[in-house]
């Protein structure tokens, strides 16, 4: 015969069922918390996101994705399938591959098409959705539109072309010019001398040109670095000679010491680096200091090494008695920072940047009235040649 229970053990299982239901309750508002938390964050977040089934039909959107589309709610939900929005459909198929290849995708490239019909560069960022068996749902995706962006880096690629072009044909006439007239027989020495030096630098500058596009892969730290061995006093001597008529302008001489020594004018001193790149930087940073220095003054230029965190570090410091204006003393490194100086673009320090973390090194300076400026340049002793560009 089965026991009735007591009224205490009754009243004891009404309170572990209402304890449970309270449980129940709190489970089901968190829940419920949680989703009206997603969806408001889903709904105000700036990035235009979509869920998809895996067909493609759109499950959820969020307003920024409205937006930048031009559809309404009612248009895109379970109506519109993803393929429709793309200006080619068989990017989505590549798009599907990749990302069930990889699990999630990040900035994808692909051409968006809005309802007006206007085409839009994007970079798209994916995952893929799983039940909890763990077959796949559909996908979620997030979209940044970067026309604008795409637009003004063909705008500078056209402009940067044009520029290569228009500077070139002058100097490949200069060179041209000059090495005609080393062929006459009536030059002086000096005269001879000083055409040589014009067929030289309308060689050098020619490859300066030819390797802009190289600074604007570096600043996307996308260019690769092929270091080879380079006689730095040997680029110090070229950079001295072409800035030998602004030297001699502002009355500015040089002193070049290595280890604390003056230097013999044919000695060497080899590090690991790309040598264009390596005089790109130097002449930038020397003819800044030319410009900066009083006139009747001194660029001295020493190279020594230090050791940083158990690495050799090159140590170039170019020394003038000039100093460095407040107004940029905070911004010295980024582009287009001049002060007082006619004609300046404010790129030459910028660049000579890049190009020393291209090499995993740095530039850093100091500036006073007493001491007046110093830069300083620090490259690594040891360099892989596979070693990409640093961001900056």
């Amino acid at each position: 015969m089965t026991r009735k229970p007591t009224c205490q053990e009754l009243e004891r299982s009404i309170k572990e069922l209402k304890r449970e239901a309270a449980e129940l309750k709190r489970e089901d508002e968190a829940i419920r918390e949680g989703e009206e938390k997603y969806r408001t964050l889903f709904d105000e977040s700036r990035d235009p996101i979509y869920i998809t089934s895996r067909g493609g039909k759109f499950l959820d959107v969020n307003r920024a994705l409205l937006e930048l589309f031009g559809y309404s709610r009612e248009e895109m939900i379970d109506k519109l399938n993803v393929r429709e929005i793309y200006v080619y459909p068989g990017d989505r198929d590549k798009f599907q591959q990749e990302i069930e290849k990889k699990g999630s995708v990040r900035d994808y490239e692909v051409k968006f098409c809005k309802k007006n019909g206007t085409e839009m560069d994007c970079f798209l960022t994916g995952t893929i959705r799983r039940s909890n068996e763990g077959s796949i749902l559909g996908y979620q995706g997030i979209i940044r539109d970067v026309t604008e962006r795409k637009r003004i880096e063909r705008l500078r690629d056209d402009v940067h072309r044009m520029m290569r072009h228009d500077l070139k044909s002058p100097l490949i006439g200069v060179r041209g010019l000059a090495g005609l007239l080393l062929k006459a027989d009536n030059l002086t020495d000096e005269q001879r001398k000083a055409t040589s030096m014009i067929q030289e630098l309308g060689e050098r500058m020619l490859g300066f040109i030819d390797r802009t596009r190289d600074l604007f892969q570096m600043e996307e730290g996308s260019y690769t670095l092929k270091p080879q061995e380079v006689n730095l006093l040997s680029i110090f001597r070229r950079i001295e000679k072409a800035l030998g008529p602004l030297a001699l302008k502002r009355r500015t001489d040089f002193v070049f010491t290595l280890f604390g020594q003056h230097t013999n004018p044919e000695a060497e001193y080899v590090i690991l680096g790309e040598e264009t790149l390596l005089e790109i930087m130097f002449a930038n940073l020397i003819k800044n200091a030319i410009e900066a220095s009083p006139e009747g003054g001194s660029i001295s230029i020493s190279i020594d090494t230090v050791e940083r965190s158990g690495q050799t570090f090159h140590f170039i410091d170019i020394h003038n008695m000039g100093v460095v204006p407040m107004d940029i003393r905070e911004n010295f490194f980024e582009p287009y920072t001049t002060s007082g100086k006619e004609g300046g673009t404010g790129l030459g320090t910028h660049n000579a940047l890049l190009v020393a973390r291209t090499h995993k090194g740095d530039i850093s300076f100091t500036t006073s009235e007493e001491e007046g400026t110093h830069l300083t340049v620090r490259l690594p002793e040891n360099l892989a040649p596979d070693q990409n560009a640093a961001s900056s």
